[in-house]
């Protein structure tokens, strides 16, 4: 490309841009201010963007420094002619979008081309081999949104680049930038590019294992919701309604004498010690799995192994919860009771207490838990909503809907309050 200056033809070379580097400073000085201006307006533009999204991304913004724009433009020049030096680096203003997820860059990466023009997306991955080590990275080529444009009085052709990385993605790249990026080394030896290759495997496996567990726990999650959803369904029974529904849990044989019993529990306690050193953990895992997937019998009989090795409230709090989902009322209260006595703290326990001694109408000692779980946590609104139910088997509406409204305010989503609370209202209208 040739541009002619009435009889002078000039070729915008790398010559050209090293002979005029003072015209091109004070270009871009000239500019700077402006461009400011517009990675302001853009990352308010990209927190706008992701307002209401599940992600907890971090927003980073660089005008390109001079001496960086300066060593690009004569490295781009080298492979040819560059006439307009603003326009041909396109990442003088640059946005960077981190994320804690591998699943979190391809949903920002929809928000972005969903709400911003694309030029170009490039996955910088993708070009490296086997053998190549290199920071992993989305770039999108974005154009300047026209009202931007114009509030800072920019050419529309204005061009922004935007890379998405996961966190450790976004540590490699630093690192690795101060490491052979910005060293005069052009050459990298064998033994440093084989530990480099290592530690970005590395990080690329940590990305893929928390994505893992993040996936993990998001199941968790959601079968202790549906866990929770059930406990709170069937505490929502009043009194007249209730029906009684007691479930076999074939713990225990009753035809076996207490010798053998206490034979078996030695020989369990035997069993479970020599491998509790490398096995407490995984028991414990099996008997959550078990809880949350509804295999109660087995859920019993592995948090009894637990109790048996290693005794906790927790332990014992979980296995009343199980006995409570069975009907088998007595039992959780024993060990809400025992975790209580492990515990005494634990606001948790003593609502679950008041919850079963609400299905068994001892009204005031459901009562008096509930005001000890209050006391200790003011603010748990499974509480509230217990205690109101026990208010509204005792005829005291008012108190009842008092407390079915704190439960739904601290919890908006709380849908048992919700429904008991029109229940309550409907009743009263009729």
């Amino acid at each position: 490309m040739h541009y002619n200056n009435g009889d002078i033809e000039m070729e915008y070379d790398t010559n050209y841009w090293m002979e005029n580097k003072s015209k091109l400073l004070s270009e871009y000085e000239k500019h700077f201010q402006k461009n400011e201006k517009t990675l302001a307006l853009l990352t308010k533009r990209f927190e706008s963007t992701l307002t209401g999204t599940d992600c907890n991304a971090q927003i980073k913004g660089r005008i390109k420094s001079f001496e960086a724009f300066y060593r690009k433009l004569l490295t781009r020049s080298q492979n040819g002619i560059i006439d307009k030096p603003f326009e041909a680096i396109t990442d003088i203003i640059a946005a960077r979008i981190v994320v804690p997820f591998l699943e979190d860059l391809e949903s920002v990466e929809e928000l972005i081309k969903n709400n911003f023009q694309i030029v170009e997306t490039e996955y910088k991955s993708r070009e490296l081999s086997i053998r190549e080590f290199g920071y992993d990275s989305i770039h999108l080529l974005i154009k300047i949104p026209e009202d931007i444009a114009a509030k800072v009085k920019h050419s529309k052709e204005t061009k922004i680049e935007i890379q998405l990385r996961t966190i450790l993605q976004d540590a490699w790249a630093e690192v690795e930038h101060e490491l052979v990026y910005k060293t005069s080394i052009d050459y990298v030896e064998d033994t440093i590019r084989r530990k480099m290759i290592a530690i970005n495997a590395t990080l690329s496996l940590g990305d893929t294992i928390f994505q893992e567990i993040r996936e993990y726990q998001r199941k968790k999650y959601n079968d202790i919701q549906e866990r929770h959803k059930k406990l709170m369904d069937k505490v929502s029974t009043i009194p007249e309604k209730r029906e009684k529904q007691k479930v076999d849990t074939n713990i225990t044989n009753n035809n076996t004498n207490k010798k053998d019993n206490n034979e078996k529990i030695q020989d369990t306690i035997l069993d479970i010690k020599q491998d509790v050193k490398h096995g407490l953990n995984d028991l414990f895992v099996e008997a959550m799995n078990a809880h949350l997937e509804n295999r109660l019998t087995d859920a019993i009989k592995l948090y009894t192994q637990l109790i048996l090795v290693s005794p906790n409230h927790y332990i014992y709090n979980h296995r009343g919860l199980v006995y409570f989902t069975l009907s088998e009322y007595e039992k959780a209260i024993n060990d809400f009771t025992t975790a209580i006595q492990m515990s005494p703290k634990d606001t948790r326990v003593y609502t679950n207490r008041g919850l079963t001694y609400r299905m068994l109408k001892r009204y005031d000692e459901s009562l008096k838990d509930f005001n000890k779980s209050l006391e200790l946590n003011p603010l748990w609104p499974d509480t509230f909503y217990g205690r109101s139910l026990t208010y509204f088997d005792l005829g005291d509406i008012q108190h009842a809907l008092e407390d079915c409204d704190k439960a739904i305010s601290i919890k908006p989503d709380f849908k048992q309050a919700v429904r008991f609370k029109q229940f309550i209202l409907n009743q009263q209208m009729s």
